[in-house]
């Protein structure tokens, strides 16, 4: 099969999947919307009929509940997603909605009707003298959902085969010059090394004719082996001199001339003492080289021009005379490993940094525990206490002394609220539930508290694979990111939704066992006015506590709007080590 079709088939296949995904992903969106928009419907019609109950039970005597309920629903026509039906007490049925006049006579087909449309119950709403039925119809969004994907699905036909006829023009257009390499290849096999491939205009086909030409001027020019040597010393990255048995330099190649800063004239003849720091280190280093044995990568430090120092990997190999065999002295390659050095001394305090964050993490963990066992035992019981005695003084004096009543009253109030607020400063200090319940029992806590205290801001929380028995560690890093990220979005950003998601499972990066945690919401996004305040140093101490358990921590905006926040801690080395 040629290549040309090769491509085009592959092109073709993941054209295939990528429409497929997509289908999926639109049936799911359109399944959703369908569904939220078919229940809003339904709580509204099922609002608005229980209003007209309760109204029509103040109606004068002449008017019954039923016809005033059969006026109400003639004049109400149609509502959208929805059909009301009226039976008497008898159950005879005497009112239908009217047929909805948007799209009328037009239905999507079965097949994508039951896979978009949502299975909602019927509500049934009883007065005096009968009851209504509320049937959820999703039809007519339905059918706007298929009008929709019909149209896409021309788009995206039109899409591919536009693609495809292009990816095929492309790639006949691409593959032209392949026969004049071909040419070449025959006339470099043929011993003509002067061959010359001409410039294409596409760059990768550009890239192989200056490749080819490259190796055909090496290929002429290495008919002497001297010239060879020469070209490959020349244009080796490494730092490389030939030493005579005195130790002195006769051969200095260009990178040399950039990792010292001599240019060769400045240095060849001298020895090779000038770029050792030490005098003692130089004469050791010359005669373990001069010895003519070979040297792999030994670690050494040598001068640059200027003074500074060098760490540095040294390979030699000592220079025979193939005729006679007789040692002409030593061939010294050298490579710069100061910034690898630096690097791992780097890699080494960055993990001393974790550890000690890590450390300090603990700690602080520690003293909140013990300060909300303090405000537990001693500040609540004290409250606890204030409140039954102002509960004894209130009862005592509720005939006889009005004003002490009233006094008790707001002892009894203010120590309840004082109640409440300790109660709040330990379960933000350190949540008593994920020391004895576990770390989902907790999730689930801290969430109902947020959706208490803020109503209008629809939260969710889902937990997905075992997360029991994480340790210590992990359950209180995770319950400190959502916590944080849950206290930016309700402070910073503006959001009337916020979704958290906990995962036990394999990560598909490294295949470890970790647990990924993500918090997203709806709301203004970085950038958007509120960077400055919402990357601060919550974020910084999340990303610290990921990072001392060796995970990985993410922000990012969403397409849509909002922010994401997602980090992924490895459980399996803390699990062990709580266990």
């Amino acid at each position: 099969m040629r290549l040309r079709t090769r491509i085009n088939l592959l092109c073709t296949a993941l054209m295939v999947l990528f429409l497929m995904a997509s289908g999926a992903m639109m049936l799911d969106n359109m399944r959703k919307s369908i569904g939220e928009e078919v229940r809003a419907a339904t709580r509204v019609t099922v609002q608005l009929l229980t209003t007209v109950i309760y109204s029509s039970q103040f109606v004068p005597h002449s008017d019954s509940q039923l016809q005033v309920m059969l006026n109400f629903l003639h004049s109400l026509g149609r509502v959208r997603s929805n059909e009301i039906r009226c039976y008497n007490s008898l159950g005879d049925l005497v009112y239908v909605s009217p047929p909805s006049p948007y799209k009328a006579g037009r239905y999507a087909p079965p097949w994508f009707s039951r896979l978009v449309s949502p299975k909602e119950p019927l509500v049934f709403l009883r007065f005096q003298g009968g009851f209504l039925e509320v049937i959820p119809d999703p039809s007519r969004a339905t059918l706007d959902a298929w009008d929709d994907l019909k149209s896409l699905a021309w788009i995206a036909g039109a899409f591919f085969v536009l693609i495809n006829v292009l990816v095929f023009w492309l790639v006949e257009r691409a593959l032209k010059p392949v026969k004049t390499i071909l040419e070449g290849l025959s006339q470099m096999e043929q011993g003509r090394l002067d061959a010359r491939l001409p410039d294409f205009a596409l760059p990768e086909m550009s890239a192989i004719s200056h490749t080819f030409n490259r190796m055909a001027q090496a290929l002429e020019g290495s008919m002497a082996e001297n010239q060879r040597l020469a070209l490959a010393v020349h244009q080796s990255g490494d730092a490389t001199l030939i030493l005579d048995p005195q130790g002195k330099i006769t051969f200095w190649n260009p990178a040399a001339e950039r990792l010292f800063g001599y240019a060769a004239g400045e240095i060849l003849g001298q020895s090779a003492r000038v770029l050792m720091p030490d005098a003692g280190q130089a004469d050791e280093t010359l005669a373990a080289l001069l010895r003519g044995g070979r040297v792999d990568n030994a670690e050494t430090r040598w001068l640059t021009r200027d003074g500074r120092s060098l760490d540095l990997s040294l390979s030699a190999a000592p220079l025979t005379d193939p005729a006679s065999g007789q040692v002409l002295g030593e061939i010294v390659s050298l490579r710069d490993v100061t910034e690898k050095k630096r690097a791992e001394t780097i890699a080494r305090e960055l993990e001393q940094n974790r550890r000690l964050t890590q450390l300090i993490q603990r700690h602080v963990e520690e003293e909140r525990r013990s300060l909300a066992r303090e405000l537990h035992d001693e500040l609540g019981q004290c409250a606890t206490a204030i409140k039954t005695i102002g509960m004894t003084i209130a009862q005592r004096t509720a005939q006889n002394d009005p004003q002490a009543h009233e006094l008790a009253k707001t002892i009894v109030s203010i120590a309840g609220h004082l109640y409440d607020l300790v109660h709040r400063m330990i379960r933000s200090l350190r949540p008593s539930v994920l020391d004895h319940l576990g770390l989902p029992e907790a999730l689930q806590d801290s969430m109902e508290t947020w959706r208490a205290a803020h109503p209008r801001m629809n939260f969710s929380l889902q937990l997905e694979g075992a997360l029991d028995g994480l340790g210590e560690e992990v359950n209180i890093t995770v319950y400190r990111i959502v916590q944080e990220c849950l206290t930016n979005v309700v402070k910073h950003a503006g959001a009337s939704r916020a979704e958290v998601q906990v995962v036990r499972g394999s990560d598909p990066e490294s295949g470890e066992d970790t647990v990924q945690v993500t918090v997203q919401d709806d709301g203004r996004g970085m950038g958007n006015g509120g960077t400055s305040v919402r990357v601060g140093y919550g974020l910084l101490g999340m990303r610290e506590r990921v990072q001392a358990l060796k995970g990985r921590f993410s922000v990012e905006n969403r397409p849509g709007g909002g922010v994401m926040v997602r980090a992924v801690i490895p459980v399996s080395v803390q699990t062990a080590a709580a266990g």
